[in-house]
């Protein structure tokens, strides 16, 4: 297997999100659809909204209300920025016991 393919496998089982995902949302406007993700990254549309949900819940992305767009959070313009912010607002807190774990009930 070569380097390459090896890292794009370390990156499809790190992240939540395929690396073709990853790829095309750095090639997105800021205000976007689900058919533009599908177009950009060659998958179904239903691929496209799966995706999209989960770009929601990690904060990558912003649901426009009241219409079928998704715009992307200013410093988030690629999935590395936006990982780049989480390692300096979240990760290296959490493992200089800065950040605190929450309490499980």
């Amino acid at each position: 297997m070569s380097r390459e393919a090896t890292l794009v496998e370390i990156v499809d089982r790190t992240f939540s999100l395929p690396p073709k995902v990853i790829v095309g949302y750095a090639q997105l406007d800021q205000a976007f659809t689900s058919g533009d993700l599908a177009r950009i990254c060659d998958i179904s549309r239903s691929s496209a909204k799966f995706y999209l949900n989960k770009m929601v819940e990690m904060r990558l992305v912003t649901k426009v209300p009241h219409k079928r767009k998704y715009q992307k959070y200013v410093n988030s313009d690629t999935f590395s920025n936006w990982l780049k912010d989480l390692i300096k607002l979240a990760l290296a807190p959490l493992e200089t016991g800065a950040l605190s774990l929450p309490k499980e009930d």
